[in-house]
C-alpha cells in the first residue's frame, strides 16, 4: 500500500502547486502538513492504517477529476506537471529523499532522549496504530509531548508494516525537515549540475551551522526550527500570491509547530507577533484601504486560531488521558513556590554566559568560524543590516526585521537561562560550559535556524544573477559542522554494531524474559505494567532501554526491599502506578509469602505476569495468561 501513500502525497503536492500557481518544491511542506495533520486525527481512533484506504480513494478521486475536466485543462495541467517534475529544484528534492533514506537505512537508536521518547512512543505508534489509552502510554514520564513530529516517522514505518524498522523512523524524521527546507530550492532556474549538486549540498550542511543533536538523535528540535523558519519566510512571501495560499499556508505551519513540541507555542508566539506587526508595516507603506485591513485582520484572526485548536485538542486529549510529563509537573510546583531550587544558581549562570559568549555552537571544528551563540545572534543583525545596505531590504522592514531579530533573541535566551536556573535545575551537566552549550544549541535552533532561514529568503528572493545563492553557500561552507553532517548520513555505521551491542548488554536476560511474558512488539498493549526488582538492583539507564524494547506495553519500574515490604506498600505502589499488571523479579529474600496475600487463589511467582483487580477497597492479583 505504501505505493498508493506516496502517489497521494506527490498528487497533493503537485495538485496544491498547480491550483495556486506555485511551485512544487513551495507546495512541498503544505502537502506534508496537511497529511501531518490527517495522521494526527487518525490516531485518535488508531485509525493510521486507514490512511491507506484515504490514500487509495484520494487517488481514484484524483483520476476522476482529471477525466472530467476539459482537454484544454488536462492539457494545462499536464504542462504543469511536467516543466515542475523535471524543474531542477524538484530533482534535488526527490534524489535527496532517496539518498537520505537509503543511507540511513541501518541507523540505529543510540541517543538518550530517543529512548527516553522520542523512538519509543513512534515504536508504540507502529504497534497500536494510533494513542495509547489512558495510563498505557509508553514513556510514562513525557505523556504530554506532542505528536507532530511522530506522525511523519509513522508514515515512512508503515512502509514496512511486520517490523519496526529503526532506519526507516530516521528516514522519516529526516524528510520532514527536509520537507520544510526545499522551498529554498524554488531559486535555482538551471538544470545545472553543479549547482544542483551544490544546492543539495547546501541544504544538508545549512541546519548544522548551529545545531548537530537532530544528526544523532529524532527529538523535535531541529524540525520546530524550520517549520519556524518557513513559517516566517511564509509571512513575507506574499506577493503573487492567491490569499487563501498565502494565510492558509501560514496556519498550516503554526499547527504543525504547534505540535511538534511543548515549546512549540513559544515559537508560535513569536511568529505570530512577526506576523502581526509585519501586516501593520505593509497596511502603513502601501495606504492600505480601511475594507482591505478588515480582511487581513480576520485573516490572521484565523491563524491565530487554528494553532490555539490544535494545541487545545493535544491538551484536552493528554488531560483526559492523565498524559503529563514530569517536566510539566516541575514546571507547576515552581509556578506554586513549592520547588526546591538547588544552591548552585551562581555556578549556572556562569557556566551559561560562558557557554554563550566563548563556546562554539557545534563540537566539529570547520576550516573557516566556530561560531558562538552570541556570535550569531550579532550576525544575524549584521546580515539584516548589510541586506538593507545592499538595497535587498527597504529601510522600513529592515529595521522591523532586526528589532524583531533582537527583541525575540533576548527574550528566548532570557527563557533558556530562567529554564536552567528552574526547571533544569536539578541536571548538574549544565553546570559546566559543554553541557550548557549543548543545551543552547539545542534548545536555540529555532531561533538561530529560524533566522538564517529568514535571511536566506530574503537573500535569494531578491539578489539577482546567483548572487544570494552563491552567497548563502560560502557561508554555509565556511561555518557548518562537517563531521556531523558526515555522522549523521554515512559515519554512524561505525558503531551501528557497537550500539546495538550496548543494548544487548543493558537488556538483560530478566529483562527479555519480562518482555516476552508482557507482550512487547504486539498489535495490542496489555496496558500498564508495574515491574519490580529486588533493592539492590537499581537502574533507571536499564528501565529506559526497557520501555523501548516493551512498547507498545507501558511500563513502570520500582523496586522492593525485601526486609522492609509491606502489602499495603505493594497496594500504594500499584495504585500510584495505575497499573493493571504487576510483574516482579526474583527478590534476593524470597518473599513470595507476603505477596501471595495479594493472590485470589494459589502460590506467589516471580517473573508472572499477574492482572490487577481493584474493586476500590481491596487490591488482589491474578495470574494472566494472555
Amino acid at each position: 500500500m505504501y505505493i498508493f501513500q506516496i502517489a497521494a502525497l506527490i498528487i497533493l503536492i503537485l495538485g496544491i502547486g498547480w491550483k495556486f500557481k506555485v511551485r512544487m518544491v513551495e507546495a512541498i511542506p503544505i502537502g506534508v502538513s496537511l497529511l501531518v495533520l490527517l495522521l494526527y486525527v487518525l490516531s485518535f481512533w488508531r485509525g493510521l492504517l486507514f490512511s491507506d484506504y484515504l490514500a487509495v480513494a484520494f487517488l481514484v478521486a484524483a483520476v476522476i477529476y482529471l477525466l472530467r475536466m476539459s482537454k484544454q485543462k488536462r492539457s494545462e495541467f499536464a504542462g504543469f506537471a511536467r516543466k515542475e517534475l523535471t524543474s531542477p529544484g524538484m530533482i534535488i528534492a526527490f534524489i535527496m529523499v532517496i539518498v537520505v533514506t537509503v543511507c540511513v537505512r541501518d541507523k540505529a537508536v543510540s541517543w538518550w532522549d530517543d529512548y527516553n521518547f522520542w523512538a519509543t512512543d513512534v515504536k508504540s505508534l507502529f504497534y497500536l496504530n494510533g494513542f495509547a489509552d489512558k495510563y498505557a502510554n509508553v514513556a510514562a514520564e513525557f505523556g504530554d509531548y506532542p505528536p507532530g513530529t511522530q506522525m511523519m516517522k509513522w508514515w515512512f514505518l508503515h512502509f514496512s508494516p511486520n517490523h519496526f524498522d529503526e532506519g526507516l523512523m530516521f528516514a522519516g524524521y529526516y524528510f520532514m525537515i527536509l520537507a520544510f527546507l526545499f522551498p529554498l530550492l524554488q531559486f535555482l532556474k538551471k538544470r545545472n549540475v553543479f549547482q544542483m549538486v551544490a544546492g543539495a549540498a547546501t541544504l544538508w550542511l545549512f541546519p548544522v551551522v548551529a545545531e548537530a543533536f537532530w544528526l544523532d538523535g529524532c527529538c523535535a528540535d531541529l524540525t520546530m526550527a524550520v517549520v519556524y523558519g518557513g513559517f516566517l519566510a511564509a509571512v513575507v512571501d506574499r506577493e503573487g500570491h492567491d490569499r487563501l495560499f498565502y494565510f492558509g499556508r501560514q496556519a498550516l505551519y503554526l499547527m504543525v509547530l504547534v505540535l511538534c513540541k511543548n515549546t512549540g507555542f513559544i515559537w508560535a508566539a513569536f511568529g505570530l507577533l512577526f506576523d502581526y506587526g509585519y501586516h501593520l508595516l505593509v497596511h502603513k507603506k502601501e495606504n492600505t484601504e480601511p475594507r482591505d485591513r478588515k480582511r487581513d485582520r480576520r485573516a490572521l484572526l484565523w491563524v491565530t486560531l487554528f494553532p490555539l485548536l490544535t494545541e487545545g485538542s493535544w491538551l484536552s486529549f493528554c488531560l483526559l488521558n492523565r498524559r503529563v510529563a514530569k517536566l510539566t509537573g516541575t514546571a507547576l510546583q515552581m509556578a506554586t513556590g513549592s520547588m526546591n531550587i538547588p544552591f548552585y544558581q551562581e555556578d549556572m549562570v556562569k557556566a551559561f554566559v560562558e557557554a554563550f559568549i566563548k563556546w562554539p555552537l557545534h563540537r566539529g571544528e570547520t576550516f573557516g568560524i566556530d561560531l558562538s551563540p552570541l556570535g550569531l545572534f550579532i550576525l544575524l543583525l549584521l546580515f539584516v543590516f548589510l541586506l538593507y545596505r545592499f538595497h535587498i531590504l527597504d529601510k522600513m522592514l529592515a529595521v522591523y526585521t532586526g528589532i524583531f531579530l533582537l527583541v525575540t533573541g533576548i527574550l528566548f535566551y532570557s527563557f533558556n537561562l530562567l529554564s536552567h536556573l528552574t526547571i533544569f535545575a536539578v541536571e548538574t551537566q549544565y553546570l559546566e560550559p559543554y553541557g550548557m552549550i549543548c543545551s543552547i544549541e539545542r534548545y536555540g535552533a529555532p531561533f538561530m535556524i529560524g533566522g538564517l532561514y529568514l535571511i536566506a529568503f530574503f537573500l535569494l528572493k531578491k539578489s539577482k544573477n546567483g548572487a544570494g545563492m552563491a552567497i548563502c553557500l560560502i557561508f554555509v561552507l565556511i561555518t557548518t559542522d562537517y563531521q556531523a553532517a558526515y555522522r549523521g548520513l554515512v559515519g554512524y555505521r561505525d558503531t551501528v554494531d557497537e550500539v546495538i551491542s550496548k543494548r544487548n548488554e543493558i537488556v538483560d536476560e530478566a529483562a527479555e524474559l519480562f518482555c516476552e511474558r508482557v507482550g512487547a512488539g504486539g498489535n495490542e498493549s496489555v496496558g500498564r505494567v508495574l515491574y519490580l526488582r529486588d533493592i539492590s538492583d537499581v537502574s533507571w539507564v536499564r528501565n529506559t532501554y526497557i520501555s523501548f524494547e516493551a512498547a507498545p506495553v507501558s511500563v513502570m519500574y520500582g523496586n522492593i526491599d525485601g526486609d522492609t515490604i509491606e502489602i499495603q506498600d505493594m497496594i500504594n505502589a500499584i495504585r500510584n502506578a495505575h497499573a493493571g499488571f504487576l510483574y516482579v523479579d526474583r527478590l534476593e529474600r524470597n518473599k513470595a509469602a507476603v505477596l501471595t496475600q495479594l493472590l485470589d487463589q494459589g502460590e506467589f511467582e516471580y517473573s508472572c505476569l499477574y492482572q490487577v483487580v481493584d474493586t476500590g477497597k481491596e487490591i488482589y492479583l491474578s495470574k494472566y495468561d494472555g
